[in-house]
């Protein structure tokens, strides 16, 4: 056989070899889901998503991929070790095209989505990838604070910007424009005894700061900031700051074969703290409802067989607006059926009121 024959074969023999070295970028994604999965995501951007759980992309870490525009569903129970206990997970998010340019360093990928997501044995859970923080501006934001946060826009209240983990240090946060965006520190935790999301807001300090996003292309330009803001804090003097900015009211509905939405006057439809809009019968999930301090009336309406049926939320034997206080835990049982709306009601509970001391010592 002649020589350059010989070296002809042993170069194909090795790019054969070399081929078949590891998986290929998409055998990793699983972009068809897992229909039985209890987390659900929606990819509302223009981007074909591959998502991973864990602070730091890696090939062990990847949960799937979502199209552009498509909702899918995952199974948690495949990527932790206390799934029937509940608890939860940090979400990352690349682009397709990203995770292809990086396929062999997924940590110098460039990370456009940051979430928190619970689980637990019988609980389901939503989030979604948002359009606008996607993008070729940014600025960067690190936690100062040992549990983690979300960044709201323009109030506690306001839409979630981004996640981040306790001591989270440099994370960039993508917007498609460089306006300005003023951001909120809003404590977010999983509580293991009650299988619950706690979310607390600092009261007594300037928390808000204003964000301008810059292009990132210029890294000198993009400006980092700090959460919380004022470095002369230490923790234990956050700690004594910080309040719940919500009630937790569990909403049972006990209406056979109807599902129900928990609304505002009748009017705005509440989403659960899982990302649920509508309650299905014979399902609980939890809500977070601002009131306040002192307690403030609030007008919540279930709403069943797409407004027929109105069901005012009441105290049993009394006509008037439930007082709803900041930080206590609340329960709604919805229960009736027929045809006649006054045969249906949902009466509301107080219970008590939400010691988070020891949690926030021991994050």
């Amino acid at each position: 056989m002649k020589k350059a024959h010989i070296l002809s074969l042993l170069f194909i023999s090795a790019a054969f070899i070399l081929s078949g070295c590891g998986d290929s970028a998409e055998t990793l994604i699983n972009w068809d889901g897992d229909k039985a999965g209890t987390l659900e995501i929606f990819n509302g951007s223009s981007k074909d998503m591959v998502l991973f759980s864990g602070q730091v992309p890696n090939r062990n870490s990847v949960i799937g991929g979502v199209r552009a525009g498509a909702t899918r569903k995952f199974d948690p129970s495949k990527h932790v070790d206390d799934f029937s206990v509940g608890g939860y997970m940090v979400i990352r998010g690349i682009s397709r095209d990203e995770f292809n340019a990086n396929e062999l360093n997924l940590e110098a990928a460039k990370i456009e989505y940051s979430a928190m997501a619970t689980y637990g044995a019988g609980k389901s859970y939503r989030i979604t990838i948002d359009l606008t923080y996607t993008g070729d501006y940014g600025f960067k934001v690190t936690n100062k604070g040992r549990i983690g946060m979300e960044l709201r826009k323009n109030s506690p209240e306001g839409e979630k910007v981004a996640y981040l983990p306790r001591l989270q240090v440099n994370q960039v946060v993508y917007t498609q424009t460089t306006d300005a965006i003023t951001l909120f520190p809003v404590y977010v935790f999983f509580n293991n005894l009650t299988g619950e999301v706690n979310t607390l807001y600092a009261t007594s300090m300037f928390e808000s700061v204003m964000a301008t996003p810059r292009p990132l292309t210029n890294p000198s330009g993009v400006q980092t900031y700090g959460f919380p803001n004022d470095d002369g804090l230490s923790w234990e003097q956050i700690v004594g700051t910080l309040k719940a900015p919500v009630a937790y009211i569990t909403v049972t509905n006990n209406v056979m074969g109807q599902g129900a939405y928990f609304t505002n006057a009748g009017s705005t439809t509440l989403y659960s703290q899982n990302g649920y809009d509508a309650i299905g019968s014979g399902e609980q999930l939890m809500f977070e409802i601002a009131g306040s301090e002192e307690g403030v009336e609030r007008f919540l309406v279930v709403k069943l067989y797409n407004g027929v049926v109105m069901v005012p939320v009441r105290v049993e034997g009394q006509d008037t607006y439930p007082i709803i206080k900041n930080g206590y835990e609340y329960a709604v049982t919805v229960r009736g059926s027929g045809q006649d709306p006054s045969a249906y009601t949902a009466f509301i509970t107080e219970g008590k009121k939400r010691d988070l001391s020891d949690q926030l010592i021991s994050q």
